[in-house]
């Protein structure tokens, strides 16, 4: 009897929030912006691609790919250089550079 009485009240409660339910309203200009959108012509190629282009799945998929391609790029480039060649490189440019600099140690001229 509890049980029967507890439905009843939960149905009443229900029907009693009906009560002061209102009409909903549209936002202004609605069925306008609506027949306006129906009479548009088609889509732009540009429009097309460029909701092509901004579905999740797509772009993931290019952020995803444009990752994997920086970071092959960065592993697979890196070059052992020999140390012998590393070594002339500097010895190259430290010789260029001794020819028009002078040291403190040389001496010009040797008569007085």
């Amino acid at each position: 009897m509890k049980r029967e009485e507890q439905i009843n009240k939960l149905v009443e409660e229900a029907l009693d929030s009906v009560d002061h339910a209102q009409r909903a309203e549209a936002k202004p200009y609605l069925l306008t912006r609506i027949q306006a959108r129906m009479n548009k012509e088609s889509a732009t190629t540009w429009e097309k691609a460029g909701w092509f282009i901004t579905r999740p799945a797509v772009a993931f998929t290019g952020i995803c790919m444009i990752i994997l391609i920086n970071a092959a790029v960065i592993f697979y480039n890196k070059t052992n250089v020999p140390v012998t060649s590393t070594e002339l490189a500097v010895q190259n440019t430290t010789d260029e550079f001794s020819y028009t600099v002078s040291g403190i140690y040389e001496i010009e001229n040797t008569q007085p």
